[in-house]
């Protein structure tokens, strides 16, 4: 939120410079983030008058314009054709500057020197862009310094107001902080309004009373619809907000002064001359004011007529019934609404302004007769017009001010120190105090919804005396638990394994593209769609990590870092049977050099390098898993596989199709895994089973197979283990070869078993005997042939 300083001091009189409320605003709660100059003017710009203007001799697009100052007559050559004899300008003297960085010099038009700038309010920064010069609606004194006399050298604070403080989303609210953090008193306004009794067929009915517990009405006849004085446009760019004319402008400075959104709407364009607020059925369409129109979802409160929408409630108003330039009647709407609803509504829809922004935080509902009488009070001063004496208020759900019991001893016990005048820090707050003895009994404003207990109140009291005038203590505190539990020291461990193979960990968001996982459904699960995403490729919950590191992995690859080797332990998202579940997954993705820093070493990653860590790991784990052919979207086939334990899926290994690479701008072999580490938890035994080394020696055996293209070595490797039992240590893949002497569409690859005996030494014949049994039955029951 932006507080112009000056602002600020309309309602308090500080001696503090602006260095220092800054300070204060920021050591109390209320972060002071910047202090901002929004109008970058400076040097001679003036009020002055149009004594003379002409044409140009040398061209008809010029005119040549006599200007005063007062003081002194300038020439001044200027393209608007519009500027006539008698017009109050601004004058920008040589060496001023503008908004926008232009200095002005003397500058030589067709023989004729002029000698300023006849300034728009674009070049003073108060318009995005302006068509004219700027030209005061009435008579003003000459020679007036604009940028001192309008307010375009004052400084800004940008503030960040946290959620649990709407009562500081006002001017008036941040001046009320400073008031007391300094003992200075707070100068709130006085409304003063010229009242007519005028008798007036009008009605408000509110039939959604938990949407909207309070609204009010006030009619005004007779306003004149214009452009805005320059201080309230300079106010209003300082904070934020582009003018646009003056009815809409004093609603837009009400809400900014105090911190309560109000609307202004034309009578004569209310149908039925009543105000009725319901809650949307739901299907009805309305034009807002942003030009957009909108399908109401229900539950949404609806301000009309009777029958016709006239506004959202709390978030915008209609087009239809807005202030236009022929408006001359005028109903003040200010109400309060259920802030759960209109941040429900303001969310559904996608619509954020100003005023949903403040409501949705809970703004004071008791404040709404205040609030209606500065706007009448504000109004009448810019567009003249009467106010009548009646006040429609209706207000069926009372709000009433809480009581808080606050015990003098909790202050010393909280705070470690006894605080002198803590009711009087309440009562600059705008609490009631009562002094009951050892105790307060304290009344909480209803713009405070954020106070309910007496912590809260001791918070209060701590922060406006200052948390750094407290003196600090080492704490003692007894440890209520005994560190990480098992779950944590799990994870931790996966996490040290991966980075002790190598891997780099990662930490990335959990949206995703919907169109990507679409795309490339990686794990078939129904995702969890978010209803209001921050962008378009971010609108899913990720069902699978895998999407979260190939954006990391392009992202590295893109920046010519190109031997990774990533892993994330996190959440996945999914529906299943119409319930939302989590679950915990451990991913890897690599692709580049197996081992970069060796010069000598030039293998690149593969399959095997991956499957090589899952299968370290799951020895480390004590758990024995099988890897069972897939095809998978997104994953190459025949390079691909699940993991299984037992009957159940525990992940998945592959390679990456290039075909999705070629979207991420990847050109190398990438190589992925994903495992379940809920159910990896579940299955892991810990340790590994210690096995005694062995007493008696192994025997080894070779043999080569000519394998079709395609065909799956585990069959071989499955009949082994199956056939030597026991004697049978360990079998696996020796050599893979394709070229000289090997057949066309085939294959030779190389098998190793081991045999040993746990209890005495294996003879040659014996392990002869069995192996030439077990090739034999390779042959047979497989169909494959030996080639040595």
């Amino acid at each position: 939120m932006k507080v112009p300083e000056s602002w600020l001091r309309e309602f308090i009189d500080l001696d503090w410079d602006t260095e220092k409320i800054a300070e204060k605003l920021t050591f109390s709660g209320t972060s002071v983030e910047d202090i901002v100059e929004p109008f970058n003017l400076s040097g001679e710009i003036l009020t002055a008058k149009v004594l003379e203007a002409k044409v140009h001799p040398e061209t008809e697009k010029l005119l040549i314009c006599k200007v005063s100052t007062g003081s002194r007559d300038y020439t001044v050559i200027t393209a608007d054709k519009t500027v006539k004899e008698g017009d109050y300008v601004i004058l920008a003297l040589e060496g001023a500057t503008l908004n926008d960085g232009v200095r002005i010099q003397p500058r030589e038009f067709k023989g004729i020197v002029s000698e300023g700038m006849l300034c728009s309010l674009e070049e003073l920064g108060l318009e995005e862009k302006s068509e004219n010069v700027y030209r005061f609606p009435e008579p003003v004194e000459l020679g007036m310094n604009v940028i001192e006399k309008f307010g375009l050298r004052d400084h800004v604070f940008d503030l960040e107001i946290t959620p649990n403080r709407p009562d500081c989303l006002s001017v008036l609210g941040v001046a009320r902080e400073l008031s007391a953090l300094s003992g200075r008193p707070l100068k709130k306004p006085s409304p003063k309004v010229s009242f007519v009794d005028d008798e007036i067929d009008f009605e408000v009915f509110i039939n959604d009373v938990d949407g909207c517990p309070r609204y009010s009405a006030r009619i005004m006849k007779g306003v004149e619809v214009k452009d805005s004085p320059l201080w309230m446009k300079a106010r209003l760019v300082a904070s934020g907000m582009r003018s646009l004319n003056n009815i809409i402008d004093a609603t837009n400075y009400i809400m900014l002064e105090l911190g309560h959104p109000v609307h202004a709407f034309d009578l004569n364009r209310l149908k039925n001359k009543k105000i009725v607020v319901k809650s949307a059925e739901g299907g009805e369409r309305v034009l807002l004011l942003d030009e957009k129109e909108y399908e109401l979802k229900g539950g949404e409160i609806l301000i009309t007529d009777g029958e016709n929408i006239l506004a959202l409630g709390g978030i915008m108003g209609g087009m239809n019934s807005g202030v236009y330039n022929d408006t001359k009647n005028l109903v003040l709407e200010v109400a309060y609404f259920n802030p759960v609803r209109i941040r429900k509504t303001s969310k559904t829809l996608g619509i954020v302004t100003e005023s949903s922004y403040r409501f949705e935080r809970g703004v004071d509902p008791n404040d709404v007769e205040f609030v209606s009488l500065r706007l009448a009070e504000l109004i009448q001063k810019l567009s003249g017009g009467v106010v009548l004496n009646k006040f429609w208020d209706v207000y069926p759900r009372r709000i009433e001010k809480k009581r808080v019991f606050l015990r003098k001893e909790k202050i010393k016990s909280v705070l470690g120190m006894r605080v002198q005048g803590a009711n009087e820090i309440l009562e600059r707050l705008e609490f009631e105090v009562k002094d009951e003895g050892e105790r307060y009994e304290v009344t909480v404003p209803t713009f405070r919804p954020d106070v309910e207990r007496e912590i809260d109140l001791i918070e209060e009291i701590g922060r406006v005396f200052g948390y750094e005038k407290i003196p600090s203590q080492v704490v003692s505190v007894p440890a209520l638990n005994i560190g990480w539990n098992e779950r944590q020291l799990f994870r931790k461990e996966i996490s040290q394994f991966m980075k002790a193979m190598g891997f780099d960990e990662i930490i990335s968001f959990s949206f995703v593209d919907s169109e990507q996982m679409q795309k490339w459904p990686i794990v078939a699960k129904e995702p969890v769609r978010l209803s209001n995403p921050i962008s378009s490729e971010m609108d899913v919950m990720r069902t699978s990590l895998f999407y979260s590191l190939i954006q990391v992995l392009s992202g590295n690859f893109k920046r010519q870092n190109r031997n990774l080797k990533l892993f994330e332990i996190g959440k996945v998202y999914f529906k299943e049977k119409e319930e939302y579940r989590e679950t915990e997954m451990l991913s890897a993705m690599t692709c580049g050099m197996e081992n970069p820093y060796d010069y000598t070493d030039k293998r690149k990653v593969s399959f095997y390098t991956i499957k090589g860590v899952l299968d370290e790991l799951f020895q480390k784990l004590g758990i024995s898993v099988d890897f069972k052919e897939a095809i998978l979207p997104g994953l190459f086939p025949t390079r691909t596989a699940k993991i299984l334990f037992e009957i159940e899926e525990l992940g998945i290994v592959g390679m990456v199709d290039p075909k999705l690479l070629d979207e991420y701008d990847v050109n190398e072999e990438v190589y992925f895994f994903e495992i379940n580490l809920d159910l990896l938890w579940r299955i892991s035994k810990g340790k590994p089973f210690y096995k005694p080394t062995p007493k008696f020696p192994s025997i080894r055996r070779d043999v080569s197979f000519l394998l079709p293209k395609g065909f799956k070595s585990i069959e071989v490797v499955n009949l082994f283990r199956k056939m030597g039992g026991t004697l049978v240590e360990e079998v696996g893949v020796f050599d893979v070869y394709e070229g000289k002497g090997v057949p066309t569409g085939m294959i030779s690859v190389t098998f190793y078993v081991v045999f040993r005996h746990p209890e005495r030494t294996l003879t040659d014949e014996e392990v002869n005997q069995m192996f030439e049994k077990m090739v034999e039955e390779a042959e047979k029951k497989l169909g494959i042939k030996r080639r040595f």
